[in-house]
């Protein structure tokens, strides 16, 4: 069977309910604990089941030497808590959901960095982020990364950055344009703007799964794909039409 694959620029989920969130890391500051949260980057961070449900997550540290070691979260009211590191790794099987249209397997995996970047993973992720040069991300100056699937180049693939300022007013339009009784879901899927700032970065991997980002100021940024295969299949016992795996990447610029 022919697979088929779709590339997005945000989480298309088949109910409202979760469409447009997923997990991601916040590295902490200086001494601050690295945080995974659940919810839309970063102006909304749900609590409750969705923070517990992350717990079957496997999360590593990577210290300033680029290792990985294992990581034991610990809940809080909104996050879960992974203690002071120079990085933090997450990959995470959240399940089959079927919502209100045809089921899919849903996979996550999400990174953050206070400064240098790993360049490697402590194992192949389904869809991995890696940057081809450790150094601090800088403004003004191109990076280049790679986009794994499997440990393959993904190619035609679309990578959208944006700063947490972005997604806040972002956010905040949305619920203002849903407290108005507008549908914004089915006007983004029209507009093909998704769930994503109209004014964030964006790239498309080539052949050997590389893009390049340039960001114009300091601050925290993050990068975000979503991959969607017609790959039907079982997971627990469950069914599913369709295969989304999202990845997030969160970074400092100086």
């Amino acid at each position: 069977m022919q697979k088929t694959l779709f590339t997005t620029t945000f989480l298309v989920l088949t109910a409202a309910s979760l469409q447009a969130h997923w997990p991601w890391l916040e590295p902490g500051a200086a001494a601050e604990p690295a945080r995974a949260y659940f919810g839309v980057y970063p102006a909304e961070r749900m609590s409750g089941a969705q923070v517990t449900a992350m717990k079957a997550a496997r999360f590593w540290s990577v210290d300033a030497k680029g290792a990985f070691a294992p990581l034991a979260p610990q809940a809080e009211s909104n996050a879960l808590q992974l203690g002071a590191h120079e990085g933090v790794i997450m990959s995470y099987p959240f399940g089959v959901y079927a919502g209100h249209g045809p089921a899919s397997l849903i996979i996550f995996s999400a990174k953050a960095f206070r400064g240098k970047l790993a360049t490697s993973s402590p194992e192949v992720l389904p869809l991995d982020i890696l940057p081809v040069s450790n150094g601090p991300v800088q403004r003004g100056k191109a990076s280049t990364f790679r986009l794994l699937r499997n440990g393959k180049p993904l190619a035609a693939a679309t990578v959208v950055a944006y700063t947490a300022e972005q997604g806040a007013a972002h956010t905040a339009a949305m619920k203002a344009a849903k407290a108005a009784g507008h549908d914004h879901a089915h006007e983004a899927k029209k507009e093909s703007s998704g769930e994503m700032p109209a004014n964030a970065l964006k790239a498309t991997t080539n052949a050997q799964g590389e893009f390049t980002l340039t960001v114009p100021s300091a601050g925290a940024y993050q990068m975000h794909v979503s991959v969607r295969e017609a790959t039907p299949g079982t997971h627990n016992g469950k069914a599913y039409e369709t295969v989304t795996l999202v990845s997030t990447f969160r970074f400092d610029v100086r």
